[in-house]
């Protein structure tokens, strides 16, 4: 082969390494941009109410003092087995899930879950389910998502390898 020819060579695989290189740092970077550590009203860091016990007349959320019928007043973690019973009130405006540890149902060892993969809000008296763009999807009742979904009790929230039940 001609010296010419192997240097051409060289360059072009060259040039590919640079550009996987490029593409590698944009999707860490994209990740990264992502997360934005959420808090709650007063600067508090997000939390879970896994140990929650029962709702009393102060601590009671929002929608469960209006007594809003068919309105879910929580998530509860269904599988994995090993978080099975892990109870997540929907007493504030948005509930984020994701694998960041900013998001209000952190799901760090989903590995098909998005860092911020999916929203639970609540608009006009419903609760809503929104899908953020995340690669695997979310599904409600087995659907995909492909935009807001009102949440009902009873409804099957999967994120990533995650179901959740609403209650």
């Amino acid at each position: 082969m001609p010296e010419n020819l192997l240097g051409l060579l060289k360059i072009c695989l060259l040039i590919l390494i640079y550009l996987f290189f490029v593409r590698v740092l944009w999707a860490v970077w994209s990740e990264v941009r992502a997360v934005r550590p959420q808090t709650e009203p007063g600067g508090r860091p997000p939390h879970d109410d896994r140990a929650a016990g029962p709702v009393g007349a102060g601590g009671a959320p929002a929608r469960a003092r209006h007594g809003a019928p068919g309105v879910p007043q929580q998530l509860l973690i269904e599988m994995p087995a090993d978080r099975r019973g892990a109870r997540f009130q929907l007493s504030g405006p948005e509930l984020t899930i994701g694998r960041a540890g900013g998001c209000h149902i952190a799901l760090p060892n989903d590995t098909f879950a998005s860092t911020l993969h999916a929203r639970v809000f609540e608009r006009n008296g419903a609760v809503y389910v929104e899908d953020l763009g995340s690669t695997n999807g979310t599904y409600v009742n087995g659907n995909r998502l492909a935009a807001p979904v009102v949440l009902r009790p009873g409804d099957r929230l999967q994120v990533g390898t995650t179901v959740l039940e609403a209650s």
